[in-house]
């Protein structure tokens, strides 16, 4: 990566840290999935306490979606100048220690899917190490 791009995944992984002290201080990790194609963009997420999994609250995280978003575009752009590949989805994985991961993916625009519909846990699919 080059220096904009740990900038601003350094960034992604902070505004997520924050979201969830403010919003959830129990949470133990969370998990934030970024989807782009050239025409549209879009994240939703989750979070782990001690009660179970939850989806995050569009509604009262508003402000960290557009943030996130806008961030996850500039991400997105910044490598594909950069490599000349670009990515579909990116999976962003903190935890209450402040230890994050990033994750990417490049054709798949269904891998990390996260959602509590049909059974689902809410946990990103594919991840089992909650």
């Amino acid at each position: 990566m080059n220096d904009r791009a740990s900038e601003v995944t350094i960034e992604l992984a902070k505004e997520l840290i924050a979201a969830m002290q403010a919003h959830v201080p129990t949470w133990s990790k969370a998990f934030v999935r970024f989807s782009a194609t050239d025409e549209q963009f879009g994240s939703n997420g989750s979070y782990v306490t001690d009660a179970g999994v939850f989806l995050l609250d569009p509604f009262k995280l508003q402000s960290f979606f557009e943030k996130f978003n806008a961030l996850g575009s500039e991400l997105r752009e910044v490598l594909s100048k950069k490599n000349g590949s670009t990515f579909c989805v990116l999976l962003l994985s903190v935890d209450s220690s402040f230890d994050y991961k990033i994750d990417f993916e490049h054709k798949d625009m269904n891998k990390w899917k996260i959602t509590k519909m049909n059974g689902a846990s809410g946990l990103p699919e594919g991840v089992h190490n909650a």
